[in-house]
Protein backbone atom coordinates (compact mmCIF):
# COMPACT_ATOMS: atom_id res chain seq x y z
CA UNK A 1 0.00 0.00 0.00
CA UNK A 2 1.46 3.58 -0.99
CA UNK A 3 0.75 6.52 1.32
CA UNK A 4 0.37 10.26 -0.46
CA UNK A 5 1.76 12.26 2.02
CA UNK A 6 1.78 15.42 -0.63
CA UNK A 7 -1.35 16.10 -0.39
CA UNK A 8 -2.22 19.39 1.18
CA UNK A 9 -4.59 18.39 3.79
CA UNK A 10 -5.28 22.41 5.53
CA UNK A 11 -5.50 24.91 2.77
CA UNK A 12 -6.69 28.54 3.29
CA UNK A 13 -10.19 27.68 2.56
CA UNK A 14 -10.30 25.09 5.45
CA UNK A 15 -12.61 25.51 8.39
CA UNK A 16 -9.77 25.84 11.32
CA UNK A 17 -11.76 27.64 14.26
CA UNK A 18 -10.89 26.08 17.18
CA UNK A 19 -7.52 24.03 16.00
CA UNK A 20 -4.75 25.49 17.91
CA UNK A 21 -2.36 25.70 15.39
CA UNK A 22 -3.62 27.22 12.60
CA UNK A 23 -6.93 29.27 14.41
CA UNK A 24 -6.49 32.81 12.91
CA UNK A 25 -7.25 34.52 16.18
CA UNK A 26 -5.61 32.00 18.46
CA UNK A 27 -2.67 32.77 15.56
CA UNK A 28 -3.07 36.16 15.94
CA UNK A 29 -2.54 35.59 19.70
CA UNK A 30 0.03 33.72 20.02
CA UNK A 31 2.28 35.51 16.98
CA UNK A 32 0.95 38.74 16.53
CA UNK A 33 -0.69 38.16 12.92
CA UNK A 34 -1.36 35.64 10.49
CA UNK A 35 1.80 33.39 10.54
CA UNK A 36 2.99 29.86 8.31
CA UNK A 37 2.28 27.57 11.56
CA UNK A 38 5.47 25.37 11.72
CA UNK A 39 5.00 25.57 15.89
CA UNK A 40 2.63 22.51 17.41
CA UNK A 41 4.05 18.73 17.32
CA UNK A 42 1.22 17.42 15.18
CA UNK A 43 1.42 16.64 11.75
CA UNK A 44 0.07 17.65 8.69
CA UNK A 45 -1.56 14.38 7.21
CA UNK A 46 -4.46 12.73 6.89
CA UNK A 47 -4.37 10.00 10.37
CA UNK A 48 -3.81 6.55 9.22
CA UNK A 49 -5.99 4.26 7.26
CA UNK A 50 -7.04 1.47 10.30
CA UNK A 51 -7.98 4.51 12.49
CA UNK A 52 -9.79 6.68 9.54
CA UNK A 53 -11.96 3.33 8.91
CA UNK A 54 -12.79 2.41 12.77
CA UNK A 55 -13.61 5.82 13.15
CA UNK A 56 -15.60 5.84 10.39
CA UNK A 57 -17.40 2.84 11.88
CA UNK A 58 -18.15 4.09 14.49
CA UNK A 59 -19.65 7.22 13.64
CA UNK A 60 -21.61 5.17 11.46
CA UNK A 61 -23.17 3.74 14.76
CA UNK A 62 -24.70 7.23 15.94
CA UNK A 63 -25.08 6.04 19.36
CA UNK A 64 -21.94 6.90 22.12
CA UNK A 65 -22.16 5.54 24.97
CA UNK A 66 -19.80 5.02 28.43
CA UNK A 67 -17.43 3.14 27.51
CA UNK A 68 -14.13 1.60 29.30
CA UNK A 69 -10.76 0.17 28.61
CA UNK A 70 -11.44 -3.43 26.97
CA UNK A 71 -8.95 -6.15 27.01
CA UNK A 72 -8.98 -5.89 23.30
CA UNK A 73 -7.34 -2.27 23.94
CA UNK A 74 -4.97 -3.08 26.72
CA UNK A 75 -3.86 -6.18 24.55
CA UNK A 76 -3.57 -3.66 21.06
CA UNK A 77 -0.95 -1.72 22.89
CA UNK A 78 1.44 -4.48 24.51
CA UNK A 79 1.18 -6.40 21.30
CA UNK A 80 2.37 -3.34 19.13
CA UNK A 81 5.11 -2.88 21.84
CA UNK A 82 5.79 -6.70 21.30
CA UNK A 83 6.09 -6.45 17.37
CA UNK A 84 7.69 -2.61 17.37
CA UNK A 85 10.23 -2.49 19.94
CA UNK A 86 10.85 -6.24 21.28
CA UNK A 87 9.43 -5.02 24.26
CA UNK A 88 7.06 -6.99 26.37
CA UNK A 89 4.59 -5.78 28.63
CA UNK A 90 1.68 -6.85 30.89
CA UNK A 91 -1.42 -5.68 30.19
CA UNK A 92 -2.68 -5.68 34.03
CA UNK A 93 0.17 -2.96 34.78
CA UNK A 94 -1.22 -0.33 32.25
CA UNK A 95 -3.47 2.93 33.53
CA UNK A 96 -5.19 5.42 31.88
CA UNK A 97 -5.49 9.17 31.78
CA UNK A 98 -7.00 11.97 29.57
CA UNK A 99 -3.38 13.33 28.12
CA UNK A 100 0.13 12.41 29.04
CA UNK A 101 0.56 15.79 31.03
CA UNK A 102 -2.42 14.54 33.26
CA UNK A 103 -0.70 11.57 33.96
CA UNK A 104 2.72 12.99 34.65
CA UNK A 105 1.17 15.94 36.89
CA UNK A 106 -0.48 12.80 38.96
CA UNK A 107 2.46 10.89 39.33
CA UNK A 108 4.42 14.12 40.57
CA UNK A 109 1.48 14.81 43.04
CA UNK A 110 1.43 11.04 44.59
CA UNK A 111 4.90 10.40 44.47
CA UNK A 112 6.17 13.59 46.40
CA UNK A 113 6.09 16.21 48.88
CA UNK A 114 4.60 20.18 48.35
CA UNK A 115 7.88 22.04 47.95
CA UNK A 116 10.15 19.59 46.86
CA UNK A 117 12.23 19.54 44.13
CA UNK A 118 11.23 17.75 40.52
CA UNK A 119 14.43 17.42 37.91
CA UNK A 120 14.41 17.97 34.49
CA UNK A 121 16.71 18.11 31.89
CA UNK A 122 16.26 21.47 29.93
CA UNK A 123 16.07 22.74 27.09
CA UNK A 124 13.06 20.57 27.33
CA UNK A 125 9.07 20.62 26.85
CA UNK A 126 7.93 23.51 27.84
CA UNK A 127 4.59 22.01 29.37
CA UNK A 128 7.11 20.09 32.14
CA UNK A 129 8.17 23.24 33.66
CA UNK A 130 4.60 24.82 34.24
CA UNK A 131 3.03 21.27 35.17
CA UNK A 132 6.12 21.34 37.87
CA UNK A 133 5.51 24.76 39.26
CA UNK A 134 1.35 23.81 38.66
CA UNK A 135 1.47 21.46 41.38
CA UNK A 136 3.72 23.14 44.22
CA UNK A 137 6.74 21.38 43.47
CA UNK A 138 10.55 23.02 42.52
CA UNK A 139 12.20 22.86 39.35
CA UNK A 140 15.08 21.26 39.24
CA UNK A 141 17.29 21.85 36.15
CA UNK A 142 19.93 19.39 35.18
CA UNK A 143 20.48 21.25 31.96
CA UNK A 144 21.47 19.04 29.14
CA UNK A 145 25.27 20.00 27.44
CA UNK A 146 25.48 21.26 24.19
CA UNK A 147 28.38 21.29 21.80
CA UNK A 148 28.64 21.95 17.86
CA UNK A 149 24.98 21.38 18.15
CA UNK A 150 25.36 17.78 20.30
CA UNK A 151 23.40 17.39 23.37
CA UNK A 152 24.55 15.00 26.54
CA UNK A 153 23.84 14.65 29.90
CA UNK A 154 25.32 16.23 32.46
CA UNK A 155 25.37 13.02 34.81
CA UNK A 156 27.87 14.76 37.51
CA UNK A 157 25.56 16.95 37.82
CA UNK A 158 22.76 14.64 38.08
CA UNK A 159 23.94 12.84 40.68
CA UNK A 160 24.45 16.02 42.77
CA UNK A 161 20.83 16.85 42.01
CA UNK A 162 19.64 13.13 42.83
CA UNK A 163 21.45 13.04 46.25
CA UNK A 164 19.92 16.42 47.31
CA UNK A 165 16.78 14.34 49.46
CA UNK A 166 14.58 17.20 48.51
CA UNK A 167 14.42 16.75 44.98
CA UNK A 168 12.40 13.23 44.82
CA UNK A 169 11.44 12.46 40.88
CA UNK A 170 13.52 12.75 37.61
CA UNK A 171 10.93 13.45 34.89
CA UNK A 172 12.72 12.94 31.42
CA UNK A 173 11.85 13.27 27.88
CA UNK A 174 12.68 10.10 25.90
CA UNK A 175 12.82 10.53 22.57
CA UNK A 176 14.24 14.45 23.90
CA UNK A 177 11.88 17.16 22.96
CA UNK A 178 12.83 19.75 21.42
CA UNK A 179 17.08 18.85 20.80
CA UNK A 180 15.82 15.11 19.23
CA UNK A 181 18.02 12.85 21.11
CA UNK A 182 17.51 9.32 21.18
CA UNK A 183 19.00 8.09 24.50
CA UNK A 184 21.05 5.38 24.38
CA UNK A 185 21.23 2.34 26.54
CA UNK A 186 24.42 2.94 28.29
CA UNK A 187 22.65 7.13 29.43
CA UNK A 188 19.63 5.34 30.61
CA UNK A 189 21.83 2.82 32.31
CA UNK A 190 23.87 5.82 33.78
CA UNK A 191 20.15 7.58 35.05
CA UNK A 192 18.66 4.60 36.04
CA UNK A 193 21.81 3.38 38.48
CA UNK A 194 21.53 7.14 39.68
CA UNK A 195 17.96 6.75 40.50
CA UNK A 196 18.05 3.58 42.26
CA UNK A 197 20.89 4.62 44.11
CA UNK A 198 19.43 8.10 45.41
CA UNK A 199 15.72 7.07 45.34
CA UNK A 200 14.36 9.07 43.19
CA UNK A 201 11.44 7.82 41.49
CA UNK A 202 11.73 8.21 37.56
CA UNK A 203 9.39 9.67 35.21
CA UNK A 204 10.15 8.59 31.44
CA UNK A 205 7.79 10.22 29.03
CA UNK A 206 7.78 8.13 25.70
CA UNK A 207 5.18 9.97 23.61
CA UNK A 208 7.57 10.02 21.31
CA UNK A 209 9.14 6.73 21.30
CA UNK A 210 8.10 5.40 17.95
CA UNK A 211 8.97 8.53 16.02
CA UNK A 212 12.35 7.30 15.20
CA UNK A 213 14.91 8.22 12.26
CA UNK A 214 17.47 6.91 9.81
CA UNK A 215 19.64 3.74 11.45
CA UNK A 216 18.87 5.03 15.31
CA UNK A 217 16.82 2.58 17.36
CA UNK A 218 14.50 3.14 20.90
CA UNK A 219 15.51 2.10 24.08
CA UNK A 220 12.46 2.31 26.67
CA UNK A 221 12.93 2.21 30.51
CA UNK A 222 10.88 -0.54 30.84
CA UNK A 223 13.57 -2.42 29.01
CA UNK A 224 16.33 -2.01 31.20
CA UNK A 225 15.99 -4.46 34.00
CA UNK A 226 14.72 -5.05 37.70
CA UNK A 227 16.44 -1.66 38.86
CA UNK A 228 14.16 0.63 36.01
CA UNK A 229 10.88 -1.77 36.43
CA UNK A 230 10.75 -1.00 40.12
CA UNK A 231 11.64 2.33 39.94
CA UNK A 232 10.24 3.74 36.97
CA UNK A 233 6.89 4.90 35.36
CA UNK A 234 6.51 5.12 31.57
CA UNK A 235 4.03 7.55 29.80
CA UNK A 236 2.89 7.27 26.39
CA UNK A 237 0.47 7.64 23.70
CA UNK A 238 -0.52 7.49 20.46
CA UNK A 239 -1.23 10.81 19.98
CA UNK A 240 2.14 11.18 17.94
CA UNK A 241 2.86 7.94 16.19
CA UNK A 242 -0.40 8.16 14.26
CA UNK A 243 -1.03 11.92 13.92
CA UNK A 244 -4.59 11.98 16.20
CA UNK A 245 -3.34 14.50 19.33
CA UNK A 246 -7.16 15.08 19.48
CA UNK A 247 -8.44 12.02 20.11
CA UNK A 248 -5.47 10.50 22.19
CA UNK A 249 -5.34 9.61 25.33
CA UNK A 250 -2.63 8.06 27.67
CA UNK A 251 -1.35 5.19 29.43
CA UNK A 252 0.66 5.17 32.24
CA UNK A 253 2.46 1.63 32.41
CA UNK A 254 3.66 0.96 36.25
CA UNK A 255 5.16 -2.58 37.32
CA UNK A 256 5.65 -1.84 40.62
CA UNK A 257 2.59 -2.72 42.63
CA UNK A 258 2.21 -0.82 45.27
CA UNK A 259 2.36 2.57 43.10
CA UNK A 260 0.55 1.24 40.64
CA UNK A 261 -2.34 0.98 43.48
CA UNK A 262 -1.79 3.99 44.54
CA UNK A 263 -1.92 5.85 41.17
CA UNK A 264 -5.23 3.94 40.45
CA UNK A 265 -6.62 5.79 43.29
CA UNK A 266 -5.79 9.31 42.24
CA UNK A 267 -6.75 8.39 38.90
CA UNK A 268 -10.16 7.58 40.08
CA UNK A 269 -10.54 9.88 43.07
CA UNK A 270 -10.25 12.93 40.60
CA UNK A 271 -12.08 11.60 37.52
CA UNK A 272 -8.60 11.94 35.28
CA UNK A 273 -9.91 9.31 33.13
CA UNK A 274 -13.49 9.53 31.12
CA UNK A 275 -12.95 6.99 28.04
CA UNK A 276 -13.77 8.17 24.82
CA UNK A 277 -15.52 5.94 22.26
CA UNK A 278 -13.67 7.32 19.13
CA UNK A 279 -10.44 7.56 21.40
CA UNK A 280 -10.71 3.30 22.61
CA UNK A 281 -11.01 2.02 18.63
CA UNK A 282 -8.82 4.81 17.12
CA UNK A 283 -6.17 3.06 19.44
CA UNK A 284 -7.23 0.00 18.55
CA UNK A 285 -6.95 0.47 15.19
CA UNK A 286 -3.61 2.12 15.04
CA UNK A 287 -2.03 -0.25 17.14
CA UNK A 288 -2.99 -3.33 14.95
CA UNK A 289 -3.11 -2.27 11.52
CA UNK A 290 -1.28 1.08 10.54
CA UNK A 291 2.72 0.07 11.30
CA UNK A 292 3.23 0.47 7.27
CA UNK A 293 1.69 3.48 7.25
CA UNK A 294 4.09 4.45 10.39
CA UNK A 295 7.09 3.05 8.21
CA UNK A 296 6.40 5.72 5.76
CA UNK A 297 5.85 8.15 7.35
CA UNK A 298 9.00 8.02 9.23
CA UNK A 299 10.71 7.66 5.76
CA UNK A 300 9.17 11.31 4.62
CA UNK A 301 10.53 13.08 8.14
CA UNK A 302 13.49 11.48 7.42
CA UNK A 303 13.42 13.09 3.72
CA UNK A 304 12.33 16.23 4.80
CA UNK A 305 15.26 16.70 7.73
CA UNK A 306 17.29 15.69 4.55
CA UNK A 307 15.98 18.59 2.76
CA UNK A 308 16.15 21.20 5.61
CA UNK A 309 19.33 20.47 6.41
CA UNK A 310 21.23 20.65 2.81
CA UNK A 311 18.92 24.01 1.99
CA UNK A 312 20.60 25.67 5.38
CA UNK A 313 24.10 24.25 4.10
CA UNK A 314 22.98 25.66 0.55
CA UNK A 315 21.17 28.75 1.27
CA UNK A 316 21.20 30.46 5.03
CA UNK A 317 24.76 29.03 6.32
CA UNK A 318 23.98 31.61 9.45
CA UNK A 319 21.28 28.65 10.27
CA UNK A 320 22.12 25.75 11.49
CA UNK A 321 20.28 22.54 12.67
CA UNK A 322 21.99 18.60 14.09
CA UNK A 323 20.35 15.94 12.41
CA UNK A 324 17.24 14.63 14.73
CA UNK A 325 17.77 11.45 15.79
CA UNK A 326 13.98 11.29 16.95
CA UNK A 327 10.31 13.15 16.68
CA UNK A 328 9.69 15.36 13.68
CA UNK A 329 11.14 18.45 15.16
CA UNK A 330 14.18 20.29 13.91
CA UNK A 331 16.29 22.54 16.57
CA UNK A 332 17.59 25.41 14.95
CA UNK A 333 20.33 27.55 15.94
CA UNK A 334 19.70 31.07 15.26
CA UNK A 335 23.21 31.99 17.57
CA UNK A 336 25.22 33.16 14.68
CA UNK A 337 23.00 35.72 14.19
CA UNK A 338 23.46 37.58 17.45
CA UNK A 339 19.64 38.64 18.14
CA UNK A 340 18.10 38.82 22.00
CA UNK A 341 15.35 36.35 22.20
CA UNK A 342 12.40 39.34 21.61
CA UNK A 343 14.18 40.51 18.23
CA UNK A 344 14.87 36.72 17.08
CA UNK A 345 10.93 36.10 17.61
CA UNK A 346 10.15 39.45 15.89
CA UNK A 347 12.26 38.21 13.09
CA UNK A 348 11.05 34.68 12.58
CA UNK A 349 7.22 36.02 13.29
CA UNK A 350 7.03 39.27 11.53
CA UNK A 351 9.46 39.55 8.81
CA UNK A 352 9.62 36.03 7.91
CA UNK A 353 5.83 35.20 8.47
CA UNK A 354 6.22 31.82 9.80
CA UNK A 355 5.56 30.44 13.60
CA UNK A 356 7.95 28.76 15.08
CA UNK A 357 8.28 27.41 18.94
CA UNK A 358 10.88 30.11 20.52
CA UNK A 359 14.09 28.40 21.64
CA UNK A 360 13.82 30.24 25.21
CA UNK A 361 10.42 28.88 25.87
CA UNK A 362 12.77 25.27 26.80
CA UNK A 363 14.49 27.31 29.57
CA UNK A 364 17.09 29.81 29.66
CA UNK A 365 19.07 26.59 27.22
CA UNK A 366 17.36 27.00 24.73
CA UNK A 367 17.95 31.17 24.51
CA UNK A 368 18.91 31.67 20.54
CA UNK A 369 17.16 28.57 19.28
CA UNK A 370 13.87 27.65 17.82
CA UNK A 371 11.40 24.67 16.88
CA UNK A 372 10.32 23.93 13.83
CA UNK A 373 7.96 21.07 13.41
CA UNK A 374 8.16 19.27 9.96
CA UNK A 375 5.76 16.87 9.62
CA UNK A 376 4.70 18.62 6.86
CA UNK A 377 4.47 18.75 3.15
CA UNK A 378 7.71 19.40 1.26
CA UNK A 379 5.86 22.18 -0.29
CA UNK A 380 4.87 23.82 2.60
CA UNK A 381 8.44 23.13 3.84
CA UNK A 382 9.87 24.71 1.25
CA UNK A 383 7.47 28.27 1.43
CA UNK A 384 8.71 28.52 5.17
CA UNK A 385 12.76 28.23 4.18
CA UNK A 386 11.97 30.18 1.20
CA UNK A 387 10.49 32.84 3.63
CA UNK A 388 13.27 32.67 6.30
CA UNK A 389 15.78 32.99 3.83
CA UNK A 390 14.19 36.16 2.00
CA UNK A 391 13.77 37.72 5.75
CA UNK A 392 17.86 36.84 6.55
CA UNK A 393 18.35 38.22 3.27
CA UNK A 394 16.85 41.40 4.06
CA UNK A 395 18.12 41.44 7.86
CA UNK A 396 21.78 40.88 6.44
CA UNK A 397 20.89 44.24 4.27
CA UNK A 398 19.78 46.05 6.93
CA UNK A 399 22.91 44.92 9.28
CA UNK A 400 26.18 44.69 6.79
CA UNK A 401 27.72 44.15 9.63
Amino acid sequence: MTFDFDKILHSDNSDHKGESRFDSKFLEKVYGGDVLSFWMAETDFPCPPGINEALDKMAGKASYLYQFKTDELRQSICNWFQNRHQLKLDPAYLLFTGSVMNGIAAAIEEFSANESGVIIQPPVYQEFKSTIVGVNRKVIKNSLLEQSGKYTIDFTDLEEKASDPTNSILLICSPHNPVGRVWTREELSKIIDICKNTQTLLLSDEIHSDIILSNNSFTGVMSMGENAISNSIMIGSPGKTFGIPGISDAFLYIPDETMRLKMNERIHRYHLLKSNAFTNVATIAGYTHDGPWLDAFLKYIENNVEYIHGFLKDHIPQITCSIPEGTYQVWLDFRKLGLDVHALRALLSQKAGIGLNAGYGYGREGAGFARMNIATQRIVLTEGLERLKKALDNFQYENPS
